[in-house]
């Protein structure tokens, strides 16, 4: 019997050994802490900028935390329906944009969100249409709430070189320099462990990502454990993207939560003030 709890102790050992050389493996060290970047008050107002749904889940656990443990208020500006994306053989093409505008219903729940709004821009077009214009819609989405933190995308590659996530990241910026209210920006981005991995499972990272133009370096992190319920339940709403799904998360949907998020448990941002945008 004791040499079978040895046995057990060295399997559990090793087990948590494994866990904590992969969470090394993909997160970075000395990156700082949300809490410790920003001392958060109840006064303080979330708003996100991105093109498409499906765009939060990389930072869901993120936007939990902050309505769950700060009880802060967060509005949603999406840019356009998604309609041009995939289905999953689950609605014709001609039903996607309803279907994606009923998912984004769910991840509303999901994130106990307070406003949402979803713009009619076209999707995969974004780039294309009158800029000055685009900024008129976030402009009057950001002025009607009066965040004091934006979170969007990067200005550069849009996580992965699609130019309508670029778009939202530039109007979101443009936006909140003349915003009185807005005190920094928050923008997505990896560290180099996560992005060396993408490049290497993910199909879109090797095809999209332009180093040249690559993603801002992490300066602050948020460790999401213990909302990664959250996060994984805003993964599987947007079911008509699951491919799309496991090609940003591959095995999300393959291995349990609690091992997934132990080593995956950090989402990164590139974080300016106001006055540094």
């Amino acid at each position: 019997m004791t040499a079978l709890w040895i046995v057990l102790g060295c399997v559990v050992a090793l087990a948590a050994g494994l866990l904590l050389f992969l969470n090394g493996f993909v997160n970075q060290r000395g990156v700082a802490r949300l809490n410790k970047r920003i001392r958060f008050t109840k006064d303080d107002r979330i708003l996100y900028v991105v093109a498409h749904p499906d765009d939060e889940t990389l930072m869901s656990g993120t936007l939990s935390l902050l309505k769950r443990k700060y009880g802060l208020p967060v509005k949603a500006l999406y840019l356009t329906h998604g309609e041009d994306g995939p289905t999953f053989d689950l609605v014709p093409k001609s039903g996607l944009k309803e279907r994606r505008t009923q998912e984004l219903g769910y991840v509303k729940e999901i994130l106990s969100l307070d406003e949402m709004v979803v713009k009619d821009y076209p999707d995969r077009y974004l780039a294309n249409q009158d800029f000055g214009d685009v900024c008129g819609a976030v402009r009057k989405e950001t002025e009607s709430f009066r965040p004091t933190y934006v979170f969007t995308f990067d200005e550069n590659i849009g996580m992965y070189g699609h130019t309508d996530h670029v778009t939202a990241g530039r109007a979101a910026v443009a936006i909140a320099k003349d915003c009185e209210s807005v005190r920094g920006v928050f923008q997505m981005t990896l560290p180099s462990g996560m992005l060396n991995l993408a490049m290497k499972v993910s199909k879109t990272f090797r095809e999209r990502y332009d180093p040249s133009h690559g993603l801002p370096g992490p300066n602050v992190a948020c460790n999401i454990y213990r909302y990664s319920k959250y996060r994984l339940a805003v993964t599987k709403a947007h079911k008509t993207q699951t491919a799309v799904m496991r090609e940003l998360q591959p095995y999300f949907d393959r291995i349990p939560r609690w091992i997934y998020y132990a080593i995956f448990d950090r989402e990164y941002f590139f974080y300016r003030t106001r006055a540094e945008l």
